[in-house]
């Protein structure tokens, strides 16, 4: 028999699945269950963000597993889910981070309003610590809107991420040698050519 806390987490876990699925199906335009560099670039550029040619590949590249330069939905499933439990910091997050606002961002409008922030951060934490959650998230809200557009959202994250990285030395008692390289790739044993222009 389960318990309710139990049915709570596979409810969370199916909703949270269902988002991620409308946020790939809402990237992958040409219906071809893959997203590639064109579709990647016109959600950022819907989004405000003026990325290079070279980040936008590196997106892709980050979690392209069979090196197709497209990011099939195993692929963006597996990125969703690696960054989600990382507690290294090591795992390649640009991609994740747009995931992760458009998951917020349920009308597609180009930001998190209160209403989209607090039912993802109930889902996720709980009603105990629901109220300290969002008020972090809204700290970030520099311009005052009651909004959150996605380069707020972006320094929200580039500010965490360091934390995560002290946390994950921490835990081995000294400082990490590994370098930036994918776990996707240290995991799989695979070698993954770098993307043009990279070495």
């Amino acid at each position: 028999m389960t318990t309710r806390e139990e049915q709570r987490r596979e409810y969370n876990e199916q909703k949270e699945l269902e988002s991620l699925r409308r946020v790939f199906d809402t990237l992958d335009k040409d219906k071809n269950n893959k997203i590639d560099f064109k579709e990647l670039n016109e959600m950022l550029i819907k989004l405000d963000y003026k990325a290079k040619r070279q980040e936008v590949e590196d997106m892709i590249w980050e979690v392209d597993e069979d090196c197709d330069k497209c990011v099939s939905w195993d692929e963006f499933k597996l990125m969703f889910q690696r960054c989600r439990t990382d507690r290294t910091g090591l795992e390649p997050r640009k991609l994740f981070n747009v995931v992760e606002f458009m998951m917020h961002d349920k009308d597609s409008s180009g930001t998190i309003d209160m209403d989209e922030c607090m039912e993802i951060l109930f889902r996720r934490f709980g009603k105990d610590q629901l109220e300290e959650r969002t008020n972090e998230f809204f700290k970030h809200d520099t311009d005052g809107d009651n909004a959150i557009s996605f380069t707020e959202f972006q320094k929200q994250m580039t500010a965490i991420r360091p934390k995560r990285r002290e946390a994950g030395k921490s835990l081995s008692g000294n400082k990490s040698t590994m370098s930036m390289t994918s776990v996707t790739s240290i995991s799989s044993a695979k070698r993954t050519p770098a993307p043009p222009g990279r070495k």
